[in-house]
């Protein structure tokens, strides 16, 4: 019999990575004493909380490190002793700076006890899998290792989010592009704060549309950053002009700071075929494929390679938020 989703607990982790003084990659361990085991941080989600906030918010409480998501590595199954499935995914991360905009839009952190976590380490590969105590949590760092060792670990995010759900066109009588979000899509763009958030946003761009405005100002202002309006990216000027909706969104996909645009439905056939042009052999097909790609407020990430020419490395989308 197939487990409702009420019989999963969800959590969410990362491996935290930096390329130590000698040159070699190094990975940030906890240890848990109720346990007395060596782990990744990670650990259960909030209520209404998304996977990848989750993720850098256990970090922050367990390491006090504050971090941005990468690729994703992979999700790992356990089985509970009271018959539910618990889910553990794991990103690749990296350290950033407090003061960052990203950070400044999570808000504060609870730090977690002594009694919960009672050393922090940084360890090389090596001293890692000598020492994380279950096998199953190798698993992440052998993908951490691939990607490293192709120069694919090193990654910036380019978030396309399509506008929260807006007022149907029939009910509103101004001009389109003045047409807001419903109650709903409010909720979806608060809901998106701490997504972007998560993956490092420091740049937000969108249609001067009112309706994609309205889906970012919520994480721009969280996060003490402009949102930067481009008229190219309007419905109207991409049936007016595709060329120019192309090249606008291109101008801001091979730009190097993670950032988030906010387009519309109709724009997004164009769009994904400029994200077509970066895919590598391990991301091909990895993209949506057909109409509308991406639901009202739903966000696909590339994690886009910072090391030699822009290579897509991987592909997430976010759409529903996850419930325990």
């Amino acid at each position: 019999m197939k487990k409702s989703t009420h019989d999963v607990v969800r959590a969410a982790g990362a491996l935290v990575w930096r390329i130590g003084d000698s040159g070699d990659l190094e990975v940030l361990a906890v240890h848990r004493p109720r346990y007395d085991d060596w782990s990744w941080p990670k650990g259960k989600l909030d209520s209404g909380e998304t996977l990848p906030a989750c993720a850098v918010r256990e970090v922050a409480e367990e390491t006090r490190a504050s971090v941005e998501l990468g690729p994703k590595l992979t999700t790992l199954r356990y089985s509970l002793a009271n018959g539910r499935t618990k889910t553990a995914t794991y990103w690749a991360a990296r350290v950033i700076d407090d003061g960052s905009p990203a950070v400044a839009a999570r808000g504060r952190v609870k730090r977690a006890s002594k009694h919960e976590i009672d050393d922090v380490r940084w360890m090389s590969v090596k001293e890692a899998r000598a020492t994380i105590t279950l096998a199953d949590d190798l698993r992440p760092l052998k993908k951490l290792e691939s990607l490293h060792a192709k120069g694919l670990l090193a990654t910036r995010a380019f978030m396309v989010v399509r506008h929260a759900r807006a007022k149907r066109r029939s009910a509103w009588f101004g001009k389109d592009v003045r047409r807001p979000i419903t109650r709903g899509g409010r909720a979806r763009a608060k809901e998106l704060i701490g997504l972007f958030a998560a993956f490092g946003a420091s740049r937000v761009a969108s249609s001067t549309a009112v309706r994609c405005v309205q889906t970012v100002h919520p994480y721009a202002e969280a996060a003490g950053i402009p949102v930067r309006g481009l008229r190219a990216l309007r419905e109207g000027s991409y049936a007016k002009d595709p060329e120019a909706t192309i090249a606008a969104f291109r101008d801001q996909l091979f730009k190097k700071r993670s950032r988030v645009v906010c387009v519309h439905r109709p724009t997004m056939p164009a769009l994904m075929g400029v994200l077509n042009s970066l895919v590598t052999a391990s991301t091909r097909g990895s993209l949506p494929r057909t109409m509308p790609y991406l639901p009202a407020g739903g966000v696909l990430v590339a994690h886009i390679a910072t090391q030699g020419e822009p290579r897509i490395v991987s592909i997430e989308t976010h759409v529903l938020k996850p419930r325990n």
